[in-house]
C-alpha cells in the first residue's frame, strides 16, 4: 500500500464507512467543489463526531482521503504529551513553550496511536504534506525535534487521531450535502489555524476569502 496512509490506519478508515448511516438525510445539490489537499471541509452533519467541525483536508487520492478536525480541543497540552513520553527537553524554556500548547481532536481514527502536526512553515519530515503556507506532518520524529529545540517551526499545533474516508466516500458525502468545501486563500489559513481560538474557528472558516485550490501533491520534503 502507498505511504499516504499506513495499512492499520487505512483499514480503520474503511471501517468508518459505517458512520454514513448516521448522517442526516440531505439532497444532493450538484456542482460541488471537488475535495483537494488544502481545502477546508465545513460540516453540515448533525451527528457526532463531525457535528460543527472544520476539517483541514491534507490527502485525497484513489486510496481514500484524510484530514484533521481543527476546531475541537482535546483538553490536554502538547507539553504534557511530550512529558508522558519521557522526551528530553533542551531546556525549561522549550518545555514552557509547549506546556500551554493545546492539543486538538484530529478525528475518531487512531486516537491511541495517531498524532499529527499542523505547522508553519512546511517542514522536512516524512511523511509530510505541503499545503501552501501550512504543512502537515505525521511522524514521531517531529515530536522529538520539538523537545530538542531543533524543529525550527514558527507555529505548531498537535492533533490526536485522524479523520478518514474510504475511496469515493468523501465525494459521496459532499454530493449528499454533508460538507461545504472551501478553498481558503493560502494567506488566510495560518490566521485560522493558529491565531483564532478553536471555539471561534467554525464561524471564522465560513467567512474566509476564497481562492484557488492549493492542489499541491503529497511529498516528503
Amino acid at each position: 500500500m502507498p505511504q499516504r496512509l499506513d495499512r492499520r490506519t487505512f483499514l480503520s478508515i474503511v471501517g468508518l464507512g459505517s458512520l454514513s448511516v448516521l448522517l442526516a438525510p440531505s439532497r444532493a445539490t450538484g456542482g460541488e467543489k471537488p475535495p483537494v489537499p488544502g481545502a477546508l471541509l465545513i460540516a453540515k452533519i448533525r451527528t457526532p463526531p463531525f457535528r460543527d467541525s472544520v476539517v483541514l483536508l491534507f490527502d485525497h487520492a484513489q486510496q481514500g482521503s484524510a484530514g484533521l478536525i481543527v476546531n475541537k480541543p482535546d483538553h490536554q497540552s502538547l507539553g504534557r504529551l511530550m512529558a508522558q513520553m519521557n522526551l528530553p527537553f533542551r531546556d525549561r524554556g522549550t518545555f514552557e513553550r509547549y506546556a500551554e500548547s493545546e492539543v486538538l481532536y484530529g478525528g475518531p481514527v487512531g486516537r491511541d496511536s495517531e498524532i499529527s502536526f499542523i505547522h508553519t512553515p512546511p517542514g522536512r519530515w516524512a511523511p509530510s504534506w505541503s499545503l501552501g503556507k501550512v504543512g502537515v506532518t505525521r511522524t514521531p520524529e517531529l515530536l522529538r525535534d520539538l523537545a530538542a529545540g531543533t524543529a525550527r517551526l514558527e507555529q505548531v499545533v498537535a492533533c490526536l487521531g485522524v479523520s478518514g474516508w474510504a475511496p469515493g466516500q468523501l465525494q459521496g458525502e459532499i454530493a449528499g450535502g454533508h460538507w461545504q468545501v472551501l478553498y481558503a486563500e493560502p494567506q488566510a489559513l495560518p490566521g485560522l489555524l493558529f491565531d483564532t481560538p478553536p471555539c471561534d474557528r467554525f464561524d471564522k472558516a465560513r467567512t474566509l476569502p476564497e481562492g484557488r485550490p492549493v492542489s499541491i501533491p503529497r511529498h516528503a520534503i
